[in-house]
């Protein structure tokens, strides 16, 4: 047991290191890339490559930005195998594999587009919306760190209705995630998931719907679209010292972190616990900060979701340093701790907030529970 802990706390580690270093894009990555990323996305710079670390952890590593080609880590095949490579060694004592893609990406929608130009298959069983374009792009106000532009691509009510539906047919363990870019006026925002969220009922009743959005002004429009189907919510204050926020989130700052609060104890109100999170950019702000950003979100029944920070090309932060995986795994562990203490289990949420693509989140907590921490 003791030796198993100890290999699962080594695949955490490199799986932070990935995260925020992504991997070289050499041919083996180019052709992994292809057949996972059909409609070339880009979904706000985070696309990259799936990976299966030890059967068991999943991982979205990025390989398409300048940063990228300054990792250590690239892909390779030894004797027909697929292997992590790093600095010109086999990394060993991990197995990697690719992330298969699903038999519905071939088919298109009744506009005759490929479906997963509007949903990309990541993780085990999550449909994340492929999308590019906010609104506080066009107005000047974007997120420093953010590279999906002012011009939007995004599918329509039905385009996404049928597109879970091919999907959910082969899968039926799949979670939608809706959301992506904020449209202007937030009412926008509103009208636009209800469409998406009726289209889908009218053909799965039963699939779960996560909705990221800015918290609305009026819950009523949070409940709305509870009323209409959706089972759980992410609203990401990104930045959590308001001095930084309001510098770095010019446009998503102007809602106070009290209303994400609000909003968020609404949806736990409607909905119960483990059905709302907040995701915290780490590498930006000090430790300290997004530490206590973590706690508070988890003290108020909210899930904490700790991203590194990543200069994606396309972003004002373009040149500007990864965050640094010991940050990552720093901030992690205590916003686990904060999640047992607080009864919030990553396991039992839904949508993007279940998924563990992107954080070390899920495996924190598998570690630390294995290790005899108790909920």
């Amino acid at each position: 047991m003791k030796d198993e802990l100890s290999h699962r706390w080594t695949t955490l580690k490199i799986k932070a290191d990935l995260l925020c270093m992504g991997i070289r894009f050499n041919d083996a990555a180019r052709d992994i890339y292809r057949r996972q990323n059909p409609c070339f996305d880009t979904k706000t710079g985070n696309v990259g490559i799936h990976l299966v670390l030890d059967s068991r952890s999943y991982v979205l590593v990025t390989v398409s930005h300048a940063f990228d080609q300054q990792s250590p880590y690239f892909l390779a095949y030894h004797d027909s195998q697929l292997v992590l490579m790093n600095d010109g060694r086999i990394v060993s004592h991990v197995h990697v594999t690719e992330t298969p893609m699903p038999n519905w990406y071939s088919n298109k929608t009744t506009t005759g587009s490929l479906m997963p130009s509007f949903f990309l298959h990541e993780g085990k069983s999550f449909l994340h919306q492929a999308y590019s374009g906010c609104d506080f792009h066009s107005l000047e106000l974007a997120c420093k760190f953010c590279g999906t532009g002012s011009s939007w691509k995004i599918g329509t009510h039905i385009e996404i209705g049928e597109t879970v539906a091919a999907a959910v047919e082969e899968n039926q363990g799949y979670h939608v995630c809706l959301g992506g870019g904020t449209r202007m006026p937030g009412k926008r925002n509103i009208d636009y998931f209800a469409e998406c969220i009726t289209s889908i009922r009218e053909r799965n009743v039963t699939v779960p719907i996560w909705i990221e959005m800015t918290p609305s002004e009026n819950n009523s429009d949070i409940l709305n679209l509870v009323e209409l189907g959706a089972n759980s919510f992410g609203f990401n204050i990104e930045i959590w010292d308001d001095a930084m926020r309001k510098e770095i989130c010019p446009g998503k700052s102007s809602i106070s972190k009290n209303r994400y609060l609000g909003a968020s104890s609404e949806v736990l109100s409607a909905l119960g616990p483990n059905r709302v999170g907040s995701c915290l950019v780490i590498g930006l702000e000090s430790i300290d900060s997004s530490i206590e950003g973590a706690t508070t979100l988890a003290e108020n029944g909210i899930q904490p979701c700790i991203l590194p920070f990543k200069p994606w090309d396309k972003s004002s932060f373009k040149k500007m340093t990864p965050c640094k995986a010991e940050d990552l795994i720093q901030v992690s562990k205590c916003a686990t701790e904060a999640m047992i203490k607080n009864r919030i289990s990553p396991a039992d949420n839904q949508g993007c907030l279940l998924c563990d693509g992107c954080t070390i989140d899920h495996d924190m907590y598998e570690l630390l529970v294995a290790e005899g921490r108790q909920l």
